[in-house]
């Protein structure tokens, strides 16, 4: 019986080091996207390609102690997660960070996420919504950076957000001094959410100046998906409802709109709406709504987490919301 024996020789990095005439750690900056000059950097490439040299993220990994990976963390998928997915996914990108998407059925299911975070699998984490408390999701954050786009108050988990109460007051005062003190209407999202109850306080505010105003007609409902269709529903089935709507995201407002549309009524001939966050169905469907600079938050989030990491200065990005007056209201 013939034996053979096969030999195989591993390429490591000071072979290609030498076959490129340069040194070890020039190699190293080559494959971990570091400024290299661009003659040096083809003359790398070319003789790791003639000795099949493939650098081995897990060594990479092992050394740096980081993963280059951001977690990105939602309950369900609805358009306004795959506006926020583009933005983290973008500036990660940038900054040489992949990002990894997981949806959560349950409590644990989060827990299983933060505790991979804990075991250094994820580098960091963007919460765009979560499902244990915050006290909770805290006791992690010895183990890296957290950010989360929603506004909460803590001195462990980073949040880049907008003060909804000026602005949710703005859109009153503007509908107020445009079309005169009535009856208007609110689309609301979960009123234990601190976006919510910042509207709320706004809604008080108006009614103490303008004591004819009347915004008792108001909705609450947890998730996007659905939200606009329900609350249309609702609006038709009611005799006295207001002829002016205010809705909590332009994806709320554009499907609020759709279904009055069907079923005959237009805007804003028969109804005005207002909706928020001037994403793209308020741009396709023209709806007068407020600029929240999503990418500016998102970008403070993912860059204070790379800050971190790096240990670098982290630079806060300054956010003006303004409010955009289109078609529907």
């Amino acid at each position: 019986m013939l034996t053979y024996e096969l030999e195989i020789k591993l390429t490591n990095i000071f072979d290609v080091a030498r076959k490129a005439g340069v040194s070890k750690s020039t190699v190293s900056r080559v494959f971990s996207h570091g400024y290299v000059a661009d003659a040096t950097r083809r003359k790398v490439i070319l003789a790791a390609n003639e000795l099949n040299y493939v650098p081995s993220l897990l060594a990479r990994q092992l050394r740096d102690q980081k993963t280059r990976t951001i977690g990105f963390i939602a309950k369900s998928y609805y358009p306004s997660v795959g506006v926020l997915l583009n933005f983290v996914t973008h500036f990660a990108e940038r900054k040489g960070y992949n990002v990894t998407v997981y949806f959560t059925k349950s409590k644990k299911d989060e827990i299983r996420i933060l505790d991979n975070f804990r075991l250094h699998a994820l580098d960091g984490l963007f919460f765009v919504a979560n499902r244990n408390d915050w006290s909770f999701i805290e006791r992690y954050a010895k183990y890296g950076p957290i950010v989360t786009w929603r506004r909460i108050k803590s001195n462990k988990v980073y949040s880049s957000f907008i003060d909804h109460y000026p602005l949710y007051k703005e859109i009153l005062e503007y509908i107020y001094n445009k079309y005169g003190v009535q009856k208007v209407g609110h689309i609301l999202n979960d009123p234990t959410k601190n976006n919510t109850k910042a509207r709320l306080k706004a809604i008080n505010a108006i009614d103490q100046k303008y004591p004819n105003a009347d915004n008792q007609w108001q909705l609450f409902y947890p998730e996007q998906e659905g939200a606009g269709e329900k609350a249309a529903n609702k609006f038709l089935n009611n005799r006295d409802a207001p002829k002016i709507i205010v809705a909590y995201s332009d994806y709320v407002a554009a499907e609020f709109i759709s279904n009055l549309h069907a079923q005959g009524l237009r805007v804003p001939n028969d109804i005005k709406v207002f909706g928020f966050d001037n994403s793209d169905f308020g741009k396709f469907m023209n709806i007068s709504t407020i600029d929240t600079c999503l990418n500016l938050q998102v970008k403070n989030d993912v860059n204070y987490i790379i800050s971190n990491l790096e240990q670098k200065d982290f630079y806060k990005e300054e956010i003006h919301p303004r409010l955009i007056k289109r078609s529907t209201c």
